[in-house]
């Protein structure tokens, strides 16, 4: 593979493969399909060859494009009409740029197996358009699922070859292909070597950083996406209050939605829904059910500040109810720093591993993590994360701890007290971390689209659908909300 540019076209790339016979290079371009004879294709290995004549100060004839379906490969010469073809788009490319202008996805059969189809997300734009049916399957590019989570203190992550060590004094504790990393959470002290570090930057591959008690901290993330226009639209749509209101009802529909569904499960769960003892957990369910019918009317963004606070409020005071009281647990309140008791502990810890996968998600996409909506701006505060973890909350960080509690996999013995903070012990930590990804592999039916994908698809796909929103290519963001 080789990095080609051109001062004189202004453009850049990659090209697959360039052969060289008799002093003459030739690109060769790969393409998955069996075989196929595709202007698109055609054109792309051209502008290759103009970038390599360029480089090279020589004329090439012709390139090739190599189908791996069918192994077999076809000469394209480059003549004279096929480049001038070439400049013609390069030009329509570029004046597309400067109008700042996005088209509407052309969606036909030439987006089947497009390598950026997840992106452009042509099937769902139509859908919201109304100018075709549902889409079948959304597959977002976050890439591989493989998170790499290391709290044990002492540990040292290095770079071996193509590979990633977790090494403590003289023993290989995890010993990983990068192949196969999506992403590394580090908690407390441990070391990441320099030659580890640029191999994760140079690989795209986000780096966590929470304290010893779970504690976001930070990211060491890839080069920031070059998609500025977007970004742009984002500062803007920031800037103004109606909009910011519209979309804060969004979020927060999604959360009191999904909160609300959280407490119905556990209704519905009830051998005797006319027992006395559920009349807390009823009535607080009919007080969300409430906010939530306040949530469209609200006219100021303090007004929809007050409605969430209220019905978490309501969320929380049932809390209780969602696990087995023979647990030994008891929650009272939500508190955040410190957690004032075990369950509020696993959540904060929840809830720092799903800003995290947000965080990631968000700057995948190009977006700014700390330019939101709802959430103010403050100094380092993630507000956009924070904005789109209201509809996930629940159904993601919630669960996680409800299950662990409920199955006994975390007792009230595997906490320690740490001045008014209560945190969990650190060997019990591995079981969260199964149950938190467990959980995020978990596959839903997409309430809008109706596909299954899952949780961890889910948030990529919510974040592509919000850029598209302020771009303006669909007309509203619809958040994610389960049954």
């Amino acid at each position: 593979r080789q990095y080609l540019a051109s001062d004189v076209l202004g453009v850049s790339g990659y090209t697959d493969l360039v052969e060289e016979k008799n002093g003459i290079p030739y690109p060769v371009e790969f393409k998955k399909a069996g075989t196929g004879n595709w202007l698109n294709d055609q054109v792309q290995l051209c502008l290759q060859g103009l970038l390599l004549e360029e480089k090279t100060g020589v004329s090439i004839p012709h390139g090739y494009i190599f189908y791996i379906g069918s192994k077999r490969r076809r000469k394209v010469p480059f003549d004279k009409e096929l480049r001038k073809t070439t400049l013609q788009y390069v030009a329509e490319a570029r004046s597309l740029l400067d109008s700042r202008k996005i088209p509407k996805p052309v969606h036909d059969n030439r987006c089947n197996g497009c390598s950026v189809r997840s992106i452009c997300l042509p099937d769902e734009v139509a859908y919201l358009h109304e100018l075709d049916e549902r889409p079948k399957r959304i597959k977002p590019a976050l890439g591989i699922d493989n998170v790499l989570y290391v709290d044990e203190p002492g540990c040292t992550i290095k770079k071996t070859g193509e590979r990633l060590l977790v090494v403590k004094e003289n023993d290989v504790l995890r010993d990983i292909p990068l192949i196969h990393l999506g992403q590394v959470v580090i908690s407390g002290n441990v070391n990441l070597t320099t030659p580890a570090m640029q191999t994760l930057l140079h690989e795209g591959i986000p780096v966590v950083f929470l304290s010893a008690y779970g504690r976001y901290h930070g990211a060491l993330t890839p080069q920031v996406s070059r998609n500025s226009l977007l970004r742009s639209a984002q500062h803007k749509v920031a800037n103004r209050p109606d909009t910011c209101l519209e979309l804060s009802k969004a979020f927060v529909q999604g959360k009191v939605v999904n909160m609300r569904t959280m407490l119905q499960r556990r209704k519905w769960q009830a051998l005797d829904s006319e027992n006395p003892e559920l009349e807390p957990l009823l009535a607080n369910i009919k007080d969300m059910k409430t906010m939530e019918k306040r949530i469209s009317k609200a006219t100021e963004l303090t007004e929809l500040l007050g409605i969430e606070g209220n019905a978490s409020a309501a969320y929380f005071g049932a809390f209780n109810f969602m696990l087995k009281s023979e647990m030994g647990f008891d929650f009272q309140r939500r508190s955040r720093r410190p957690p004032a008791d075990p369950i509020n502990a696993l959540l904060s810890f929840a809830y720092s591993l799903l800003t995290a996968d947000l965080m990631s998600a968000i700057q995948t996409v190009g977006l700014d993590p700390y330019i939101g909506f709802f959430h103010q701006l403050k100094y380092g505060k993630p507000c956009l994360a924070l904005d789109l973890m209201e509809e996930f909350r629940p159904v993601i960080a919630d669960s996680v701890v409800i299950t662990l509690i409920n199955n006994r996999r975390i007792k009230p013995e595997d906490f320690t007290q740490v001045h008014d903070g209560w945190y969990l012990k650190e060997h019990r930590r591995k079981a969260f971390y199964a149950a938190y990804e467990a959980r995020k592999n978990e596959t839903i039916t997409h309430p809008l689209f109706k596909y299954k994908l899952t949780f961890r698809r889910v948030m990529e796909l919510q974040v592509r659908l919000l850029a598209k929103y302020l771009t303006g290519e669909i007309d509203q963001y619809t958040p994610l909300t389960v049954r």
